[in-house]
């Protein structure tokens, strides 16, 4: 774990509403731009039992080490994770709904778009935005890791065994063609506020022809990907504003106004700013359903 410990960082909660314990691992330098980061997490008598997890322009691996976890993806539907299995998701345009009975306990890694194209070698748009098993996407591996996990002595040791894990693949994978990659870049760096005509015209295609092949290899296309980005962003600043002013954090996040980011907040948070800020958890907890 020599270096890892540093590039940690704890969040963790007791009260009435339950306890929990995450921590988040930074990817190191080189696996920046395959990974937003590594968590692993506990939580044990929860007074709710449902969460929103919101789309975050982000591919996502979960394994489940603990008990039962039930995950809605589509909304209205149910599929059930008991210890030891896991799940991926592709990238997504609304959110989905965890449900455990008051307790669960996994590791997670999630995955830039490139990274996700990466690890399983093929276009994200072949695998889809649903739950797949992670045996169906990387074999015996994903088994492999899975037993690690189980046997990992702490949480410290579990986010070494997953950076480790992805290391590995990372290094023997297949990568999207570079100038999508760049693309890519192009988009996050500016937090979505770039037009995708922007780039296309960079590349010398046009938007249509970017956008056809960004939507093949990263699963969702450039635009929608902008929009999760800038929403994601205004998650991001809500957590730690207690009273927002939504006009000044439209203006942050690059919305036209504030009626616009009232409108992508409904969309893909399932309720205007207002409401959804009352779902929200203390100490990086989320938002309740």
């Amino acid at each position: 774990m020599t270096g890892i410990s540093r590039r940690i960082r704890v969040a963790a909660h007791e009260s009435a509403q339950g306890t929990w314990r995450m921590e988040f691992l930074a990817p190191p330098a080189p696996m920046a731009p395959f990974v937003r980061q590594f968590n692993a997490y506990a939580e044990r008598d929860t007074q709710f039992v449902r969460r929103r997890e919101l789309p975050t322009g982000t591919a996502v691996l979960v394994f489940n080490l603990g008990p039962e976890l039930r995950v809605e993806h589509p909304l209205e539907t149910r599929t059930i994770f008991a210890g030891g299995t896991g799940f991926y998701t592709g990238p997504s345009a609304t959110y989905a709904v965890t449900e455990t009975d008051g307790a669960q306990e996994g590791g997670q890694v999630m995955l830039t778009l490139p990274g996700a194209r990466r690890l399983f070698g093929r276009p994200l748009g072949e695998v889809g935005d649903r739950l797949t098993e992670p045996a169906d996407l990387l074999g015996a591996a994903a088994r492999e890791i899975t037993g690690r996990l189980m046997d990992a002595r702490s949480p410290g040791h579990r986010l070494a065994i997953l950076e480790q894990a992805m290391a590995s693949r990372f290094a023997d994978g297949r990568a999207a063609p570079p100038d999508l990659e760049w693309a890519w870049e192009r988009l996050r760096a500016s937090a979505g506020r770039v037009r995708v005509g922007a780039p296309a015209a960079e590349l010398g295609c046009s938007r249509k022809h970017l956008t056809l092949r960004f939507h093949h290899e990263f699963g969702m296309p450039p635009k929608l990907f902008g929009r999760i980005l800038r929403f994601d962003r205004a998650m991001h600043l809500l957590r730690r504003q207690p009273s927002p002013g939504w006009a000044e954090l439209a203006l942050a996040c690059g919305y036209a106004d504030q009626a616009h980011l009232v409108r992508e907040v409904r969309a893909f948070a399932g309720s205007p700013p207002a409401a959804f800020l009352r779902r929200r958890l203390p100490d990086d907890g989320g938002f309740t359903d």
